[in-house]
């Protein structure tokens, strides 16, 4: 917690501190390899349509210095201060029961750091969570860090990718993450942007309070029919759907999804991004060519997409 309320401090000290949107965060290792200064600049107000505004989702915080999957307090900053405001966060709980942010277990263990072990999947303490460094050198985040840094920096929203797949798991991951954010400060809810993958786990979570959900569809085949999944969405009032187009099945569905959009005059209730997409040119075409509204990404930021 050391490190986070360094960080709240030089907030404090800073605040909106104008810069260039594309100068990198200021981040001086000492030699334990605390980051002194992580700086969130260009601080604004909050934009409330940001399914209409933004382009770009954060895929794990985003990377840092080519490095993905980190979800690290470092990425976080890089990619804000690259003009990134919607971040996509992995949830995943110690063997403590609180709740962290990494990919897996296995992925923090054996490739974003050397701890390995007998069992790779087994979860760390909350402690060894807490202490570990990343690539050697950047900072894990607790959810509720994460929750710390809200309350002062104001102007992003969290993706969450809980990796709950059933009823049961989502409704205790779910009441958990409500609790904690009640216990810091209720408003933050309309901040936080659940991924649903399932029509049921979409009602599941809706109980909740959340503003609105994303039906994410990498989880949910549906016979692979864009017309049943297009029925889904539009019965559900669902605000925005993601999909993969890596391979033909993939973007047979979601183009099919628009389709039926476009032929229902239905297209402007609902926006369509893609992941994950690392390639400027595919992104491009992604939202001039084929009219999907944005991506996820490790790489791309707000900022370059938009240049």
């Amino acid at each position: 917690m050391k490190k986070i309320i360094c960080l709240l401090c030089v907030l404090l000290l800073v605040g909106c501190t104008e810069k260039s949107n594309n100068q990198k965060p200021t981040i001086t290792p000492t030699e334990s390899n605390e980051p002194t200064q992580l700086i969130f600049e260009n601080q604004g107000d909050l934009i409330d349509d940001w399914s209409n505004t933004y382009r770009v989702m954060a895929h794990a915080m985003g990377g840092i210095d080519n490095i993905d999957y980190t979800n690290s307090l470092e990425a976080m900053v890089y990619n804000y201060n690259q003009g990134t405001r919607l971040f996509e966060i992995d949830l995943e709980r110690t063997s403590d029961g609180d709740i962290c942010l990494t990919h897996t277990w296995v992925d923090f263990r054996t490739k974003l750091t050397d701890i390995g072990g007998d069992d790779e999947y087994a979860p760390l303490s909350t402690e060894e969570f807490k202490n570990a460094k990343i690539m050697g050198k950047y900072t894990t985040m607790m959810f509720s860090d994460l929750l710390e840094i809200m309350t002062e920096v104001k102007d992003f929203y969290i993706i969450l990718d809980s990796k709950t797949f059933d009823i049961d798991s989502t409704n205790s991951m779910y009441s958990e993450l409500v609790e904690e954010i009640n216990k810091v400060d209720p408003s933050l809810l309309h901040r936080f942007i659940p991924q649903a993958y399932t029509p049921e786990i979409y009602d599941t979570i809706e109980t909740y309070g959340f503003d609105e959900i994303i039906f994410t569809l990498y989880h949910y085949y549906v016979d692979s029919d864009g017309q049943k999944i297009y029925q889904i969405v539009k019965e559900k009032d669902v605000p925005v759907v993601v999909m993969h187009m890596d391979n033909e099945w993939g973007t047979k569905v979601i183009t099919d999804v628009y389709a039926y959009a476009e032929m229902d005059n239905n297209l402007d209730q609902f926006n369509i991004y893609i992941h994950t997409v690392n390639d400027m040119n595919r992104a491009r075409e992604i939202i001039n060519d084929y009219h999907f509204f944005g991506v996820y990404s490790d790489f791309i930021t707000e900022n370059l997409l938009g240049a």
